[in-house]
This record gives structure tokens, sequence and C-alpha cells, in this order.
């Protein structure tokens, strides 16, 4: 039986550096407003999800077909994991610096994030999650015709993989989420003032960090958190562990 969730992301594991110091303000500033009322994850377990891989066996044929491709275009065909293998190796062959931060409110963009200002999207509170986003500085310095996470997206369509928020062709995203922790039992009322805190310390403490092939993992879990992890593999030394995943 298939992982619940298989998926790639970046940075899963030890933290260090700015990007540690920014996880750990946001998770205090949360604590401060919250109390009890924010379940934070551990620095390891925040990751940032590049592609999900999620998949199911086709009835007829046995073969892995990309679930969120079945359910946007109802088809079935097989997934390519190679395929799928190359292409986020060909992401990783040059690190992406990524910016997280450092938008103060109405400050000029050369960008929008799903059609909002990147300070209000930097962080927000997305159902029960607590979500930081970033962008690829190639984006913030070059607009948003340089968008190099969602290149790696729409490119998955070669394997047959469809990103989780590319349902139409025109759709966009170029975004480096992290979830820092969910509500536990916080009143809604409370949220917007955490989430103001924090933007307020994002605006003035941005942090970067490279992501290339070394920060991107393949795991397979029975839960959207990725813990525990059945499953933690690299590229390319795991390629053929990776590989099984999809059988």
């Amino acid at each position: 039986m298939p992982a619940k969730v298989v998926t790639a992301v970046a940075l899963y594991g030890a933290k260090k550096g700015p990007l540690r110091e920014l996880l750990q303000a946001t998770q205090e500033i949360l604590r401060g407003q919250l109390g009890a009322g924010f379940r934070p994850y551990t620095l390891d377990q925040i990751h940032s999800t590049l592609i999900r891989l999620d998949w199911l066996p086709d009835s007829r044929t046995g073969l892995a077909v990309n679930t969120r491709y079945r359910e946007v275009t109802g088809a079935a065909d097989p997934m390519a994991p190679a395929r799928a293998l190359q292409i986020l190796g060909s992401f990783g062959e040059s690190a992406h610096r990524i910016r997280i931060g450092g938008y103060r409110p109405g400050s000029p963009a050369t960008f929008s994030s799903r059609g909002a200002h990147p300070h209000d999207r930097m962080f927000s509170v997305q159902g029960p999650a607590f979500v930081l986003v970033g962008w690829p500085l190639a984006t913030i310095t070059g607009g948003i015709s340089v968008k190099p996470l969602d290149d790696l997206r729409r490119n998955m369509k070669d394997a047959n993989v469809l990103h989780w928020y590319h349902e139409s062709p025109s759709d966009i995203d170029n975004d480096f989420h992290l979830v820092v922790g969910h509500h536990d039992g916080a009143p809604l009322a409370q949220a917007p003032a955490a989430v103001g805190a924090v933007r307020q310390h994002l605006a003035e403490h941005p942090a970067e960090v490279d992501v290339g092939i070394g920060q991107v993992t393949v795991i397979a879990s029975d839960s959207p958190t990725l813990t525990p992890a059945r499953f933690i593999g690299r590229l390319p030394g795991d390629r053929a562990e990776i590989m099984e995943l999809f059988r």
C-alpha cells in the first residue's frame, strides 16, 4: 500500500543560520500571542513542499497515477517517476536563493502572489496552519517573468504529475511555503493579531536561504505533517530507493 503522502520538499531536517533564527522568532511570537493555543512544528519538521507526488494504482493496469492529476483531469495516465526525478535534479543543479520577509505594507514590489502584495502573503493563517511564504530572489529582482519554482511545478506535467495549485494553464505558484505550526484550540479572533505581529517582525528581519539539490528530499509519510516519515531519500544517491516508492 503506498504511503498517503509522497512529496518532494526542501529544507526538511536540521536548520541553521538566519533561517533557523527566523523560524525560532516566528514561533516565539506566535507562542507569545496564542500561548497553548499554538502547536509548533519542530524545526527539523518544517519544510517547503516543492511538488506532491502522491499516487494510487490504476484499477486496470496497476500502474501509479498521480492523485492530483487524476482528480483534475479525470485521466489515468501513469506517472513517469524517472522523468519526475530528472526534473527535480535539473531544478537543483544550481542553488536558488529564497528570501523570506522584508516587505512593508504598500512597499514597491515587482510581483504579486495570487494577486496579493508580498507583505500580505509572507505570513498568514490558512485553515489550521500558520504559513510563511518566501520567493526566489530572481523573482524579486527580475519580476514575475522569472519564476523558477513555478517552472519546476509546471515542468512536472511532463511526468504526468500535476501541481496542487495548477488547475488551469494560467495558474501560477512561485511561492515557497513553510508551515511553522497549527492552531491548537486558540480562538480564531486571536489569529489576526498574531499574524500582524509576525508580519511586522518579518518586514524588518528578512532571511535568505539557498535551495539546491542538497536541500531537496523525497519523503513518504502517512501524515501531511511528514512526521513520522516512512522514508527519506535524497538525490542522486537514493534514486533507486525513491523509484521503489512508485511500485
